[in-house]
């Protein structure tokens, strides 16, 4: 038993990479070269550049799927931190070949549709648990008693504290995982929704920003416990993170913004570039980490990335919440015009900025 589930790992990742790369050649055959009959008039609704950005958007999908075989089949000290993060890789990778596997797998209508559209939450919950072991087994496991909460850390930030020590005990993320995922289709269910409805709810999106908080936190755990000689190459992984969180963060508050205020989306395919651009940063970080060289203070670039991402986040979050409010209710009455909550919105966190980056700065290792 013990070889099974180290097994059963390495096949699920290498499947979901090969998916993902069919997938993204699925796509590209249907942008350029149209040799398999899949959705030829879409060449002719998009602009070049587009075209183009799909390209490069489908290069770094395919990088990251063999990056995700390379890791699971490693073997070593660290196999086990290896495989979960190429568990997370190779989630990534399915999911950013999204357009190009519903292509080519996606059923008619009916009960298997309905299975196929809500295994993509399964999937980015298997990416989500795989990161969250990375970060709790690198640069090494800790025990209960190197997890005691720093005095820096904020008060706000404890109860996530406390679930990380929890988290860290064997198969707890994939314990905690599958009772999430049950939850959330139990209730989409109840409700009245359709299973794929369950990864655009609002609670959905709570539990994605707990787990950045988590990560976040085991990171510093690894970095409170690091020997000087890991701590320039950890630092850079936090900046690996941050950038891949970011993006995250960003996409998912876009997400938020624009289906609450329904103002129109830009003509262009800006989750493919937020998706792309945290991956190649995640990557980068990662060349970083390994070649602990250079002239940017890795620490510095932690605290302008963490403070960016949250002052933006907040800020398409609180815009939301300002425009739908705004324009319902009493409120309704006096017209209010569009754009005005996300004015009042962004003027508020310009203002309260100092105070979220101390927050910040508390929270981030320090040298």
């Amino acid at each position: 038993m013990s070889s099974l589930a180290p097994t059963t790992v390495r096949l699920a990742v290498i499947l979901l990479a090969l998916a993902g790369i069919a997938g993204q050649l699925a796509y590209l055959d249907a942008l350029w070269w149209h040799t398999l009959g899949l959705t030829s008039m879409l060449a002719r609704n998009v602009s070049p550049a587009t075209i183009m950005l799909l390209t490069a958007h489908a290069i770094v999908g395919g990088i990251c799927a063999v990056l995700s075989i390379a890791l699971v089949l490693h073997e070593g000290v660290r196999a086990q931190a290896a495989r979960a993060l190429g568990t997370a890789f190779g989630s990534w990778s399915y999911l950013m070949a999204y357009s190009g596997v519903t292509m080519l797998f996606r059923p008619d209508p009916g009960i298997t549709r309905e299975f196929f559209e809500a295994h993509f939450l399964l999937i980015e919950a298997m990416g989500l648990i795989g990161l969250l072991s990375f970060t709790g087994l690198f640069p090494r496991p800790l025990g209960r008693e190197e997890l005691r909460s720093s005095e820096t850390l904020p008060r706000f930030l404890l109860p996530l504290h406390r679930m990380t020590v929890f988290m860290r005990s064997p198969r707890a993320a994939t314990i905690v995982g599958i009772a999430v995922l049950i939850t959330l289709w139990g209730v989409t269910l109840v409700s009245g929704g359709e299973l794929s409805d369950a990864g655009l709810s609002p609670a959905t999106d709570v539990i994605r920003f707990c787990t950045v908080g988590i990560v976040v936190i085991n990171v510093r755990h690894g970095w409170d416990a690091a020997t000087e000689g890991d701590r320039d190459g950890l630092t850079w992984l936090l900046v690996s993170l941050l950038i891949l969180l970011a993006a995250l963060s960003v996409l998912m508050g876009g997400n938020v913004f624009v289906a609450v205020t329904g103002f129109p989306e830009p003509n262009v395919a800006w989750r493919a570039v937020l998706l792309d651009l945290g991956v190649i940063g995640f990557l980068c970080g990662l060349a970083m980490s390994v070649l602990q060289r250079g002239t940017i203070d890795p620490l510095k670039l932690t605290r302008r990335i963490a403070s960016a991402t949250v002052i933006l986040t907040a800020g398409l979050f609180l815009a939301a919440g300002l425009e739908g409010f705004l324009a319902g209710g009493i409120l309704a009455t006096y017209s209010v015009r569009a754009g005005v909550g996300t004015a009042i919105s962004f003027a508020i966190i310009l203002a309260t900025r100092r105070g979220l980056i101390r927050l910040i700065d508390r929270a981030l290792p320090s040298s």
